[in-house]
């Protein structure tokens, strides 16, 4: 088409020049030819801008098929990685295949897991080694003599669970104790969680009671738990004691409720017997938490229907140690001897604060025991108390962290976990508490405790100081001095039975 506009420009210009002189003068006819030129001229320039323009589209419909081409290739090669995946899926996501199991570290104990996941078997073990005594200057008349250092196996369990879907089975054989030597059961039940945040378990258990009970005995601030709260716990909860109940444990609330028995190992002695039956319950939350802070409240209390029958009748003996095992693990300085009572009460409110890494808790307790009735025996409701507050400051800045599933403070973690290669120095922790339990009711200094009808089982204080390293997450040593004091009498109100030492224990903790 170009060509042919140019042959026809070319011809109408030799058109021009060969006219006569006389036409190419006319004006009118040059104008014409000039029209006509610049009419052709238009057109060409209009051929070229469409030829550029075909020209433009055709490269970008080259490009466009080019990418559509290339696009469909990556999704092919995509399909085919896919399916490759699929096919080699129980490889790429470590799944075993079908007949295989897994091995892994969930909450950093060992844990053998079924390839479909349902089924999981799991270890863990606890070690608390105690060296440690007591320093006694003078003692009173009476008072047993303190001056001995021992060691001790505090704790020395392993954990054995077996979970099937939402059933759990827990074994937890214990070879340490007070004293160590003779291995005992410390729990052995199943527990059954329908629904979360609800778990119910029947078997050798330990029901929550208090804060300080509800903390795991590996996050402890002192040694031992205050004395009040040993004593309250043991008369219908306490350590592998016959449960059936649950707990409901939401991340700003926590109510728990046991109806509970006898503590394992009861039954050896004479199964005609009859048992012990009582109830426990405690509700706790955190009004307010944030980042930094952590404010706990809660309510305890139990009711024993039925004490446990021995050979003297049915009795309840309250008792404990001073807050420390090594040594000569036997001494008890505070103790009601056996009361008869038919029925048995305990509450007491529990708080607790943190704020970053400095944490604040104390509990209160009542225990009221309804002694039994005899012609001619003065035998009056007695009631007797107790409680504690104690304190911890992380030094190097870890915080105790709430748990949830307990309602209580868990230990430090620390950031910087120890390394001789200079990694770190682990967390350290500052503690201090004070406790007092009060065993004496309806008694006066002076009279036989026969004549009122009341019981002299002593009032003791310890003040304690404690510091604690944690190398890492699974190791701690403790160093704890309490300095105890004990005011005693003798049944008869006459003679001080009581004393004052201070106690040193070193205790070496693993646990996972």
């Amino acid at each position: 088409m170009m060509r042919k506009a140019r042959i026809m420009v070319a011809g109408g210009v030799l058109l021009a020049l060969a006219a006569p002189p006389a036409l190419a003068q006319d004006a009118a006819r040059m104008e014409a030819i000039e029209r006509q030129i610049r009419s052709l001229q238009g057109e060409l320039t209009r051929m070229r801008r469409d030829m550029q323009v075909r020209e433009t589209e055709t490269r970008a419909a080259k490009q466009d098929a080019a990418q559509a081409r290339s696009e469909a290739q990556a999704a092919q090669r995509q399909v085919e990685t896919t399916q490759r995946q699929i096919e080699a899926a129980p490889r790429l996501t470590g799944q075993p295949p079908a007949d295989q199991v897994r091995i892994g570290f969930p909450s950093n104990r060992p844990t053998i897991t079924s390839a479909d996941g349902r089924f999981s078997a799991y270890l863990g073990a606890q070690f608390q080694y105690d060296i440690g005594g007591a320093i006694q200057g003078d003692r009173t008349a009476g008072a047993p003599r303190l001056n001995s250092f021992g060691e001790n196996l505090r704790r020395g369990r392993l954990f054995f669970g077996f979970k099937y879907d939402d059933l759990l089975l827990s074994v937890t054989p214990d070879f340490g104790g007070s004293p160590d030597g003779t291995p005992s059961l410390y729990e052995a039940n199943l527990t059954w969680t329908p629904i979360r945040p609800l778990a119910l378990t029947v078997g050798y258990y330990k029901p929550y009671y208090g804060l300080a009970d509800s903390m795991s005995s590996n996050d402890f601030l002192l040694l031992e738990r205050p004395s009040i709260m040993e004593i309250a716990r043991n008369i219908v909860a306490g350590d592998s004691r016959a449960s059936v109940g649950g707990r409901w444990a939401a991340s700003r609330w926590f109510a728990a409720g046991y109806l509970t028995g006898d503590v394992a190992g009861s039954n050896s002695s004479n199964q005609a017997t009859s048992g012990q039956t009582g109830f426990v319950g405690r509700v706790a939350g955190r009004p307010y938490t944030d980042a930094d802070t952590d404010l706990h409240l809660g309510l305890t209390g139990s009711y024993a229907f039925d004490l446990r029958r021995q050979a003297d009748g049915q009795t309840l003996r309250l008792r404990d140690r001073p807050e420390w095992r090594a040594g000569d693990p036997s001494t008890r300085l505070i103790d009601t001897g056996n009361l008869p009572a038919d029925h048995a009460s305990t509450w007491g409110p529990e708080f607790g604060v943190r704020w970053r890494n400095f944490m604040l808790q104390g509990e209160y307790q009542q225990i009221n025991v309804e002694q039994a009735q005899a012609s001619g025996a003065l035998r009056p409701d007695l009631t007797f108390d107790g409680g504690y507050v104690e304190a911890s400051w992380v030094m190097t800045g870890e915080p105790r962290r709430y748990s949830t599933s307990s309602a209580a403070f868990g230990r430090p973690s620390p950031k910087h976990p120890f390394d001789f290669r200079g990694g770190g120095w682990g967390a350290w922790e500052l503690m201090a508490r004070y406790s007092v339990a009060d065993l004496n009711d309806k008694v006066t200094r002076g009279r036989a405790q026969t004549t009122t009808g009341g019981v002299y089982g002593g009032r003791q204080e310890v003040v304690g100081l404690g510091l604690s390293w944690y190398p890492t997450n699974f190791l701690r040593f403790m160093l704890d001095w309490n300095i105890v004091n004990v005011d005693r009498l003798n049944t008869a109100g006459t003679q001080q039975i009581g004393d004052r030492f201070h106690t040193i224990g070193l205790r070496s903790q693993m646990a996972f």
